[in-house]
C-alpha cells in the first residue's frame, strides 16, 4: 500500500530569466551588433523586429548575420533553450501517512534520520521509486 501513499509534484513551468543569466554587449553602434545583441538576450523574433524596422530581412531558415562568427539564430536558440531549462519543481505531502512524511523528512534533512526509522531504505518508496533516488531528482525542490 506504500505505492498510494506517495508524494505528489507539481511541475510549474517559469519562462523567467534568473538573474545569473548572461547579458551580451556590443562595444559598436553597428546594426549587426545590435541585433546580434537582441538575439541573444531577448530571441530572435526581436533581432527581427529591429531588423525589419530598418529595412533587413533575418531569415528563420538560413545564414544571415554572422555573430563572433556564430550564425544569429544558433545564438537565440541557445538562450532560448536555457529558459525553456529553468523550470521550478514543488514537492507536497498528499497525506499525513508516516511512509509520505518519511519521504519529506528525506528531502529536508537527508536519508539518515529516514534509516533511522526503518533500517533498509529499499523498502520504502516515494512516487513509485526509491527513496534515495527520489532524494536525488528533487532534493532542491520547494517543499
Amino acid at each position: 500500500m506504500k505505492t498510494q501513499l506517495l508524494l505528489a509534484t507539481a511541475l510549474l513551468a517559469s519562462a523567467s530569466v534568473s538573474a545569473k543569466s548572461n547579458t551580451y554587449f556590443s562595444q559598436d553602434n553597428k546594426l549587426e551588433s545590435k541585433l546580434c545583441v537582441l538575439s541573444a538576450n531577448e530571441g530572435f523574433s526581436a533581432a527581427r523586429k529591429e531588423a525589419a524596422q530598418h529595412g533587413v530581412y533575418l531569415s528563420r531558415f538560413s545564414e544571415s548575420v554572422l555573430c563572433n562568427g556564430q550564425d544569429i539564430r544558433d545564438i537565440a536558440k541557445k538562450v532560448t533553450s536555457n529558459q525553456a531549462a529553468e523550470s521550478k519543481v514543488e514537492v507536497f505531502a498528499k497525506d499525513a501517512h508516516q511512509e509520505t512524511q518519511l519521504c519529506i523528512t528525506a528531502l529536508k534533512q537527508g536519508l539518515a534520520p529516514v534509516r533511522q526509522k526503518i533500517g533498509n531504505l529499499n523498502s520504502l518508496k516515494c512516487n513509485g521509486q526509491n527513496v534515495t533516488e527520489f532524494v536525488k531528482r528533487y532534493q532542491n525542490a520547494a517543499i
